[in-house]
């Protein structure tokens, strides 16, 4: 299935075909366990500057087309780093968003090029480091993490 992303910021288009998505992955991604107004409140919640919270409403909004179907890449991944959020309640948001996010975004390609420019920002505003892996010590938080990662591999160009 072609996969096609936008770059936000410089409009640069990308495109790649990627034959393990399918509809169950669309299916998938496309199933949200929290409404956009849950998730508005929840980043509202968030000890964080408000210029990291637009970003991370600007991240939500980012799509991706797979075939004929728009996903909401960036909004999947904010719901699932809410949920690990709440299963692990002492682990902090920018840690689990710097683990999911950043593995994504440096792994997808196109994940990279829709994401990156967001990305970026926010993790400086979070204060993220090359070294977040190293700070997770909670076994099944990795596991979560490393099944949710693994969820988007469909979009690996093949």
């Amino acid at each position: 299935m072609k996969i096609q992303g936008k770059n936000s910021i410089s409009g640069e288009e990308y495109q790649v075909e990627a034959s393990h998505v399918n509809s169950e992955f669309i299916r998938t991604m496309s199933e949200f366990d929290m409404s956009d107004d849950q998730v508005k409140k929840l980043i509202d919640k968030l000890n964080i500057t408000a210029d990291a919270k637009a970003l991370l409403y600007s991240f939500s909004k980012a799509t991706i087309r797979a075939g004929e179907y728009i996903v909401k890449i960036g909004r999947k991944i904010i719901d699932l780093v809410l949920l690990i959020t709440k299963e692990f309640p002492s682990t902090t948001f920018g840690m689990i968003f710097g683990a999911i996010a950043g593995f994504l975004i440096s792994s997808i390609p196109i994940v990279g090029v829709v994401l990156g420019t967001i990305f970026t920002p926010i993790a400086v505003l979070l204060g993220l480091t090359l070294g977040l892996s190293e700070d997770i010590k909670n076994k099944a938080l990795i596991r979560k993490i490393s099944e949710i990662n693994a969820s988007f591999s469909p979009l690996n160009a093949h």
